[in-house]
């Protein structure tokens, strides 16, 4: 009898949750984005209304630490994401198309180091080549003052030159500007 009850709460929570007014999404067909801190640059094409993909490449800061050592290192990047965004609660901000909520997946790689703090010959996995992998949820903002604000975050697969996988977390945050 407990279990019922419960589930019918549960499900008109549901319902209810989905009668909240709700900002209709807005996408532009191409939106372009320079990142200042992983310094990078992002190419957003949308699909459909509320799907799009996107293409990014810069230079990010790694670290790990193992063995009473912090090790970090400096990698070129590549990545790639599916984006899904749903519509957002209405608020009093006036924003720029390509800004909601979204889930997706986020795939890239990371090219060998180009700086780090490892003696020669010491062997590094956040300084190797490394391919992830994995689903993310993330916000995205875009101001009219050409302001860009992203974060992602979730989990994935990782596979370096060690050839081992290993669960890694997945995402970002970008601070930058939108070139139209």
């Amino acid at each position: 009898m407990k279990f019922k009850v419960v589930l019918i709460l549960l499900c008109s929570g549901l319902f209810l949750a989905n009668a909240q007014d709700r900002i209709p999404l807005n996408l532009n067909s191409t939106q372009f984005n320079l990142n200042v801190l992983d310094p990078s640059a992002t190419f957003e094409k949308s699909i459909n209304h509320h799907q799009s993909f996107t293409v990014g490449v810069g230079i990010t800061m790694l670290s790990d630490y193992k063995e009473d050592q912090e090790r970090y290192s400096v990698n070129p990047f590549m990545q790639a994401s599916y984006r899904n965004y749903y519509p957002r609660k209405r608020v009093k901000k006036e924003l720029l198309p390509n800004s909601g909520n979204y889930i997706g997946v986020l795939t890239g790689y990371n090219f060998k180091s180009i700086v780090d703090n490892l003696e020669s010959g010491e062997s590094n996995s956040i300084a190797d080549n490394t391919y992830y992998m994995g689903p993310v949820w993330g916000i995205q903002r875009n101001y009219r003052s050409g302001i860009h604000l992203g974060l992602s975050i979730g989990g994935g697969f990782a596979i370096g030159s060690d050839s081992e996988v290993d669960f890694k977390g997945i995402g970002g945050f970008e601070f930058g500007f939108v070139i139209k």
